[in-house]
């Protein structure tokens, strides 16, 4: 298992992997109705507002994950299913942390799906990241290193 840098000639492969996750695929038609292109990721990552690292595995890229400096937010985590419950998704994660730490982010921020008995509800909160209580669209708010009151859902 290799974990390293993303580069720009990564990103295709990162974007046909994004496609194909367990939960929340996402595939690049639709991140393009978002502004989120190939193009639009290789000009944030050589201006260095974004960066990421990805997991290899036998050559294979099997997950990546990124952040943005200029806001604080965890962008992605996306490991393929056969390759979950590695630990892969908690390397990835916590290699973009360090990153936006460094870069004194003033909150470290991810949207995430708030449904329960979907992975990435229990997986982020056993990170260290709780609920804000905002929303972003249908999904929740989660900011890292936030301590949650003992008696909060």
């Amino acid at each position: 298992m290799l974990i390293r840098p993303t580069t720009v000639a990564d990103l295709p492969e990162l974007f046909r992997l994004r496609a194909q996750t367990r939960e929340n695929a996402l595939g690049p038609e639709y991140l393009a109705t978002l502004g989120i292109t190939p193009a639009t990721a290789a000009a944030s990552l050589v201006n260095g507002d974004t960066r990421g690292w990805l997991c290899e595995v036998d050559g294979r890229i099997v997950g990546f994950a990124s952040g943005d400096r200029t806001s604080g937010e965890m962008l992605v985590l996306a490991v393929l299913p056969d390759f979950e419950g590695r630990g892969i998704g908690r390397r990835l994660l916590n290699e973009v942390v360090a990153w936006l730490q460094v870069c004194d982010c003033p909150r470290i921020w991810l949207t995430a799906n708030p449904d329960p008995s979907g992975r990435a509800y229990g997986f982020y909160r056993r990170c260290g990241w709780a609920p804000t209580g905002e929303a972003s669209g249908n999904d929740e708010v989660l900011a890292y290193g936030v301590r949650q009151p003992r008696n909060a859902v």
